[in-house]
Formats: C-alpha cells, structure tokens, sequence
C-alpha cells in the first residue's frame, strides 16, 4: 500500500539526509510494515512539489505514545 502524506520541509530535509529516521503519525491508515509513504513537500516559491518515498521497516505503538499514534521507522528509496 502507499500512503501519501504531507511533511514539513524541514522534516523532510532531515530525512532525507538520514539525521531522522522516523515519524510519528496518528494511526488512521492502518500503516503496515512494508507498506510505502510517498511525502510530499513544498518546494520553496516555486508552487510545485517535492515528492519521495520510504518504505515502513518497523511500527512502535503503545508504550509512551499517545492512544491512536504510532512511530514509523523509515528507509529512503528514491
């Protein structure tokens, strides 16, 4: 599945260089692992869009999170 979420650029620009390697989300689209999110991203006075992908390796809930939220460990692919 992939789920195409919206990210703040400086979030993503710390994925992409790999300092960040998760994310935290409300849970409303039963992330999988192996499943593929697609952030998008504003591209600055441009009016267009970034756009990469990252595979899900790992899901935290529960303990010190929030009822409903989750922790997305990501891999780059693109």
């Amino acid at each position: 599945m992939i789920h195409n979420l919206k990210i703040e650029k400086n979030y993503l620009v710390n994925l992409l260089d790999g300092i960040k390697k998760s994310e935290v989300r409300f849970n409303d689209r039963d992330y999988q692992r192996g499943d593929i999110v697609r952030f998008t991203s504003p591209i600055d006075g441009k009016g267009g869009m970034n756009e990469h992908l990252f595979e899900i390796t790992h899901i935290h809930s529960g303990l010190g999170l929030k009822e409903g939220y989750v922790i997305l460990s990501l891999k780059k692919l693109d």
